[in-house]
């Protein structure tokens, strides 16, 4: 998984633009010798198992970005920001650009206090509507020659960093390493003669409102939900105190209650009994955000989201254990045999 989640994260997604995201993981579930489909949204999905309860697991594949919004004539780019990202976070970036030639490399720089006059603040975020991105061109003839056009997503340059050897670093971890997680339940699980039917979904635009999601929860209507993504955590310096701490490498975490959920009372008794059985470690928390589960469970599923601890959630350092990763994919797989023995009993 670990190899696999550094692979995922460099592959850019942003939402709307999952091509190359959704193709590298539709190859890997090929590989698996299961069979791959697309909606039309973008959704990629893959179903074991034709009898019992429906349980869907899952997981987004996009990720925050910016586009491309004009060509000025100085041949730099405005942009608009896609998905929730803080101003203070794009000044002195590297992006990449996807265009029809191939990827262009910019940077969106910073005004020096060399050049900076009494009538600068230099307190003041720089929001995105006045940031230009530079791609080192001079007209806006140059930069229309390299590839570059209206609407052409961007990515910030990823680079992948270990604090630990547990604990890695780098943009997009949400939510490529719930990708990866699927992917790994994917294979535990093909084999398996269980009670239960479990689809895999891989979602497009969760970062811009939860879109492939809606699509997954009107097909399936699922009997249980597990949306598996990450969970912003207080444990790190100098992120307040508001909420109890889920903390990093010790465990996946119940996301009980966001701004727009509360998990089913009945999904955290399954949760927990079969986390104790298994000897899986195992958190609980609240906070902010909200995931895909919140509108899957619209359709009358019980729900639980389930989160890896991560600090620093929509910056370019988001944190996150690898032994987390583990716990959660172990957790899953015993999920879904107890949820088959369930149903076997009745």
């Amino acid at each position: 998984m670990k190899e696999i989640l550094e692979e995922m994260i460099k592959v850019p997604g942003v939402s709307g633009y999952e091509d190359d995201i959704r193709e590298y993981i539709k190859n890997k579930v090929e590989e698996l010798g299961v069979e791959a489909r697309e909606d039309n949204i973008g959704n990629l999905h893959a179903t074991v198992g034709d009898k019992g309860p429906v349980v869907m697991l899952i997981a987004h594949m996009d990720e925050l970005g910016l586009i491309v919004t004009k060509i000025e004539d100085d041949g730099s780019l405005r942009i608009r920001k896609v998905g929730g990202i803080d101003d203070r976070t794009l000044v002195g970036r590297v992006v990449q650009i996807k265009t029809q030639k191939g990827f262009v490399t910019g940077v969106i720089g910073l005004k020096p206090p060399h050049l900076m006059t009494e009538s600068d603040d230099k307190k003041k975020v720089v929001s995105w509507e006045e940031v230009r991105v530079d791609i080192g061109t001079r007209s806006k003839k140059e930069t229309e020659k390299k590839g570059v056009r209206v609407l052409d997503p961007m990515v910030f340059k990823k680079d992948i960093t270990y604090l630990t050897p547990d604990i890695i670093c780098a943009r997009a971890v949400d939510d490529r390493m719930g990708c990866a997680i699927l992917l790994d339940v994917l294979e535990k699980l093909k084999d398996r003669k269980l009670s239960v039917r479990i689809v895999f979904v891989w979602s497009v635009q969760e970062e811009t409102g939860l879109k492939g999601a809606k699509v997954a929860g009107f097909m399936y209507r699922p009997d249980f939900v597990f949306a598996v993504d990450t969970m912003t955590t207080t444990d790190a310096p100098m992120q307040g105190d508001t909420y109890e701490k889920v903390c990093l490498g010790q465990g996946p975490a119940m996301r009980m209650f966001d701004s727009y959920a509360i998990a089913s009372p009945k999904m955290r008794k399954l949760v927990e009994e079969v986390a104790k059985a298994a000897k899986i470690p195992l958190q609980s928390g609240s906070g902010g955000g909200t995931t895909d589960g919140s509108v899957v469970q619209e359709y009358g599923a019980l729900m639980m989201a389930l989160g890896i601890a991560m600090r620093y959630t929509h910056s370019p350092t988001e944190c996150a254990s690898i032994k987390d990763m583990e716990n959660m994919s172990k957790l899953l797989v015993k999920l879904a045999e107890r949820i088959a023995k369930n149903a076997n009993a009745r």
